[in-house]
This record gives C-alpha cells, structure tokens and sequence, in this order.
C-alpha cells in the first residue's frame, strides 16, 4: 500500500492536496467579519477564500479605529494543537504603528500563541482611510498567509488639547453699550495648549450664546494659525468679540461663552463658561 501521508518524511506541514481537502471542510482559516479579509494563501501558488471563524486560524477584525490613538486592530486565534508564529505587516509604514501582544512595536510584529491561546494586535493609525495589513502564520503544520484593512476614521482623543484659560467664569464679561463703547464681549485671557506631542493645534474658536449653551448664537470668532504647541494671545483683554451684526447685549442677560480648541487631526477640547451683563 502506497504512502498516505500528507508530505514526505511524515511531516504535518499542508501540501497543496491536503490543503485543499481541508479548505474544502470550511476549517482552515476564518475571519469573524465580513469584507475585512481579502483572501489566504499557502507557500503554494493557489488562493482561498476566507469565511470560517473557527478554522485553524481565528482572525477577527477589531476596527474601525481612531486616527493617532492606540486601539485594538485584529485578534488572533490559534485554535491547532502546537506554537504559530504570527507575523503582521502594514502595507505602508507611513499609515502607523503596530503593537504586539507582548508590547513590541514596528511596520511589523512578529509573536508566538500556544495552542488554543489569543492574541490583539493594536494600531497608533497616522492616517485616515482604509489601512491595508497581511497576516502570515507559520507551523510544523501550516504556513499561510491573508490580507486584511482596517478603517483609521478621524476623532477626538481624550487629553490632545487643554484649554487652561479660560476655565473660570471670571475670565469672561459681556459688556452693555456704555454710551461710545461697551457692546463688546470681552475674554481676559486665553491659553490653549496642544497636548499630545505633536504641536499641530491650528484653530481656537469662540461663541457666545444668550442664555445657556444651547441659547441663540450672538456672537463668533474663530482664529486659524499655523501648527503649533499653543495660542495665548497678549493683551488685557486677550481677545474681543462683537455681537452678531444687529444685535445689542442686554443688561441682566445670561451669555454663555464656548472655546474650542481644534489640532489638525481633528481632536477638540472645549471650555464653557458664563456671565450676566
């Protein structure tokens, strides 16, 4: 009788055939969402499509994610019965960084699961859009290989920007017409810092409402800048702005002030506070 075993030598490595049979019972790799993995390959030159979530390999796409924040990418299973390593690649470094189970960090990662163990591999995405990757496993008992995206969307990360003026309702006046002058909201001081290490706070935006925050708007200003660590503008006060064309502030009148800092990956940070003419 002829040798039945999947390669020579007695080895359990998946030869082309016995691949086959395997993919054919839906069991060698699968993926828990759809659309987020393309298709796997062996050292051998024939693709499958991927669509079982308790094959040899379990990925699972943890994404979308949030652009310049740490958060979880795809999930590794291994469900054989020995050691894998897992290698996953970026398609373009540029588009971020990945971390490991184990905390190692890189365009590449490169980790070990025992058998039946999990893990998540993270991404710090520098980019928006959809972010291209492969997955590469690697046993005694199969070597294959999928690709896989994720989407980087645009979103705000808690502690980028602090805004340290103004915080105190004292920082802010609304200020009645006073024969030629008056009829001015003034802000006595303004410091907003970028706070996450990038320096590319860009625009800090004021509004004025009567009432509480969701009151009327009578009064905007918005100031755009170049990259930067922070805006604190000089001057006593430091910024000024005039009613909406037409309007006049009205003595006993609750106005409420909102400064939003914004940086150039779109993280904000608001302040709000208030004053009675």
């Amino acid at each position: 009788m002829g040798d039945n075993s999947p390669s020579r030598g007695g080895s359990n490595r998946y030869t082309r055939r016995a691949a086959l049979g395997v993919i054919a019972g839906g069991v060698l790799l699968g993926v828990s969402t759809a659309g987020a993995f393309d298709q796997v390959e062996t050292r051998r030159p024939f693709g499958i499509a991927v669509d079982n979530a308790t094959a040899l390999v379990g990925i699972v796409d943890r994404g979308p994610v949030k652009k310049n924040a740490r958060e979880p990418m795809v999930t590794i299973t291994n469900n054989t019965a020995e050691t894998a390593t897992y290698t996953i690649t970026l398609d373009s470094c540029g588009d971020g960084t990945l971390y490991d189970p184990n905390g190692a960090t890189g365009c590449t990662v490169v980790f070990t699961l025992a058998a039946g163990n999990s893990g998540t591999v993270d991404l710090t995405a520098a980019t928006t859009g959809t972010i291209g990757y492969s997955v590469g496993v690697a046993s005694t008992a199969v070597s294959i290989t999928t690709t896989g995206s994720v989407d980087a969307e645009a979103g705000n990360v808690a502690g980028a920007i602090r805004i340290q003026k103004p915080v105190k309702d004292q920082a802010f006046t609304a200020a009645p017409p006073q024969g030629n002058q008056g009829n001015v909201f003034k802000i006595k001081s303004v410091d907003v810092r970028d706070d996450d290490g990038d320096d590319d706070l860009i625009e800090v935006a004021y509004e004025v409402r009567a009432g509480g925050s969701g009151g009327t708007l009578v009064g905007e200003k918005t100031v755009t800048f170049p990259p930067s660590n922070r805006y604190n503008p000089g001057g006593n006060p430091a910024e000024t702005i005039d009613p909406t064309a037409g309007y006049t502030i009205q003595s006993g009148q609750l106005y409420t002030l909102t400064v939003t800092g914004t940086d150039a990956d779109g993280n904000t940070e608001t302040s709000t506070v208030e004053d009675t003419a």
